[in-house]
């Protein structure tokens, strides 16, 4: 009894702290986010002067400044455009080639051509990027952005995408082919369905990539009508002074609809990472 006794205390013991050491990551994921939204609410003076203490004087007028001054209407539409279309584009491509890749011709060779990508950092893309497009004659175009993100989140995509097919039995395959079904009926009819949360993490993730960049977008759009959400955001820090409670209620406006997205989709993100983790 007194060993069994023993044990249960051990548990709750191990449990408690792991569940105290959840609470402090979360504590420290989640303060900047709330730092920014309480900061969003003070002037200049207020956050330099109170910096971790809530408002004396909500100032609500700074996402009505901050909403005009970025014109959140066009640069919304503009970020909403693109990242749907790069979506659209790495759900057709990934899909497919990871079919082909973990079902048809298992290449050892191209997967890891395809995994090469995860070790590029983005900023050795910038300047090949703006020469490529300046010759095809696509700089300062929202069509430039899809193409570089859906070149820069092909490869974690098709990680994602392998890992799922990968689960699916290969016996599935078999019975379809004896039943007469072809290579592109057993792709769009059994498959991409059995696929769906799959895609549906890649989608997620793509989006949240895509919506969050400013280093490329600052790069390849000028035009102040072409600027994404972030890049609209950006343009609120003064040259001389920053108001930085209007430039957090900037951040907060472009912050909120892609967590909005997560917390509706991160069932299908976390199986998609742990699907990718076990299966390549």
């Amino acid at each position: 009894m007194k060993s069994y006794s023993g044990r249960l205390l051990k548990y709750e013991m191990e449990a408690a702290l792991k569940y105290l050491l959840l609470g402090l990551v979360a504590v420290i994921a989640l303060y900047p986010f709330l730092w920014v939204v309480i900061s969003s609410l003070k002037d200049n003076n207020e956050i330099f002067g109170n910096s971790f203490g809530l408002p004396h004087i909500v100032r609500w007028g700074n996402f009505m400044e901050a909403w005009s001054g970025a014109k959140v209407e066009s640069s919304f539409f503009n970020s909403i455009i693109v990242c749907l279309v790069t979506v659209a584009f790495l759900a057709v491509i990934t899909s497919m080639g990871s079919y082909v890749l973990t079902r048809v011709t298992k290449s050892r060779i191209l997967s890891t051509y395809f995994l090469l990508g995860l070790m590029i950092p983005i900023h050795a893309l910038l300047i090949p990027s703006v020469l490529i497009f300046k010759v095809l004659h696509l700089q300062d175009s929202l069509f430039s952005l899809v193409i570089v993100y859906t070149a820069v989140n092909i490869s974690f995509s098709m990680f994602i995408m392998n890992g799922f097919l990968q689960k699916i039995p290969k016996e599935i395959d078999e019975a379809a082919t004896i039943d007469g079904c072809g290579t592109c009926r057993l792709f769009f009819y059994i498959l991409l369905p059995m696929a769906k949360p799959g895609i549906a993490t890649i989608a997620t993730l793509a989006f949240l990539n895509s919506w969050n960049d400013l280093l490329l977008s600052l790069v390849l759009i000028s035009t102040p009508a072409k600027r994404t959400l972030s890049l609209a955001i950006s343009v609120l820090k003064g040259s001389y002074m920053t108001r930085y409670g209007l430039l957090c209620a900037g951040f907060v406006i472009s912050i909120a609809p892609v967590v909005l997205m997560y917390l509706v989709f991160q069932k299908q993100v976390i199986a998609g990472m742990t699907a990718g983790a076990i299966k390549s």
